[in-house]
């Protein structure tokens, strides 16, 4: 015997339906309906075996293993002994042993305490990555990061309760939880802004919770909630520090151990720097080329490292990149820097790709042969850590740099805006990166005509 999914034609109900039993009996194709109805898309991922036991089905309110195993006792009760006027009540019974009194009256009563936040945090998951949930108040499916977002936040929830020895309901996202939660993650290592993401996560799918009536819990729109985000220590290079990079030479092991001498580059270091054999001289290279496309793009590293000739258009006789953004699917049109386009010429059209942890790496020492290892400095506050500039290079350094030394050069946002792709000013502004003295010459030029210089 199998079962069938019959979906529901009834409107409001489209993304439910019923489950049918399906046995062949002396010559004969018995359908026998379950009498339980569920979401398409869970029937489907127990179908695609791609469940977790332990997530829970809310149509039902069972778990997914109890699910698949009531199922395997009704397959096993009516292959073994079939009589189609008794197979309904067999069925019936078996259903109801496994969505048990307490399931059954929970679900009916809608008691939102007896749901954890774990599971309503996979079944969250799940549906945001088969597109049963979408961004709000839109039909177009969240971005991967997002979900990834989301899946770090239920690591982080589970380790909690591992912690704290407890469960925690939705009904315990409280104003302690918070407090007890950010001590955790602080003592994780997490950094500031990235506890203020994870419990912005927290307060938006307590909302959906909220909405859903899975919980009548309301401490998340407190707003202290959420804890304010700290203006984060980040560097940009200027057009002469990219310049010096792109002319940094990088053709030969004695060169590269040239660098090495003049900066002291081994001292005080627990492992000495790689040799420099030939397969290390070219993903050095293959990195800073990227980089510095990055920087003369202004995109996301998940956007520049995969910058290819086959993008290049040209609009009234200029040449652009034209580039669908992964993060936000945005459509960019990009003024083409001759200077890109000689690097993907060296590399006939297409950018190698370089592993993300390698790409970093590299990156910090191509800070250390161009000897950038002066402490940063920050006007903002006191630099604690007391990190070298080359340690601060990121990937996104590249994306930085180009919006900040654009809008040094007068650009104005909404031209930057416009290549960059930011949602808004307010979030392109977070890039700025100037200094005190630098943001007084650029005013000093948006006043002339207007005072006497």
């Amino acid at each position: 015997m199998d079962y069938v999914f019959v979906k529901s034609q009834k409107k409001g109900h489209e993304e439910y339906g019923s489950l049918r039993a399906r046995v062949r009996y002396e010559g004969k194709v018995y359908k026998m309906s379950l009498g339980i109805k569920i979401k398409e898309h869970e029937w489907l991922k127990y179908k695609s075996l791609k469940y977790t036991s332990s997530a829970l089905m809310t149509s039902l309110g069972i778990r997914y293993g109890q699910f698949a195993n009531m199922l395997m006792r009704i397959k096993h009760s009516l292959e073994e002994s079939f009589i189609p006027d008794q197979a309904p009540s067999v069925i019936h019974s078996i259903i109801y042993s496994n969505i048990n009194k307490t399931s059954v009256e929970a679900l009916a009563a809608n008691k939102p305490k007896d749901i954890l936040l774990r599971d309503y945090l996979t079944t969250y998951i799940d549906e945001l990555k088969t597109g049963v949930r979408t961004k709000q108040r839109h039909s177009t499916r969240v971005s991967d990061g997002y979900i990834n977002n989301v899946e770090d936040l239920l690591k982080k929830i589970k380790g909690f309760e591992v912690a704290n020895k407890k469960r925690l309901r939705l009904d315990d996202v409280t104003m302690l939880f918070q407090r007890l939660f950010i001590k955790y993650l602080r003592d994780l290592g997490l950094k500031p802004n990235t506890i203020a993401t994870r419990l912005s996560a927290i307060r938006t799918i307590m909302q959906v919770a909220y909405l859903e009536k899975k919980t009548t819990n309301l401490d998340h729109q407190n707003p202290q909630f959420v804890p304010c985000r700290e203006e984060v220590d980040e560097i940009f290079l200027n057009p002469e520090q990219i310049d010096q990079m792109m002319k940094l030479d990088l053709s030969s092991k004695e060169i590269l151990q040239g660098y090495v001498k003049r900066y002291k580059q081994n001292e005080g270091r627990e492992k000495p720097l790689p040799q420099f054999e030939w397969k290390f001289m070219k993903f050095i290279n293959e990195a800073r080329d990227v980089f510095i496309v990055g920087c003369l793009t202004g995109q996301r590293h998940s956007d520049y490292s995969r910058i290819s000739s086959d993008m290049i258009v040209t609009l009234n006789d200029k040449q652009f990149i034209k580039l669908r953004q992964k993060k936000t699917k945005k459509e960019v049109y990009i003024p083409l820097d001759n200077r890109v386009k000689e690097i993907l010429d060296k590399y006939n059209g297409k950018l190698p790709y370089i592993c993300i942890c390698t790409f970093r790496n590299h990156l910090h020492l191509l800070g250390e042969f161009l000897g950038w290892t002066e402490v940063a400095k920050f006007a903002t506050y006191e630099n604690i850590d007391q990190l070298r500039v080359c340690d601060m290079l990121t990937t996104h350094t590249a994306r930085r740099s180009f919006a900040t030394n654009a809008y040094a050069a007068g650009i104005s946002i909404a031209s930057i805006i416009a290549v960059t792709g930011h949602a808004s000013e307010r979030s392109f502004r977070t890039y700025m990166r100037l200094d005190v003295q630098e943001k007084a010459t650029i005013a000093a030029e948006n006043f002339k005509g207007f005072i006497q210089m």
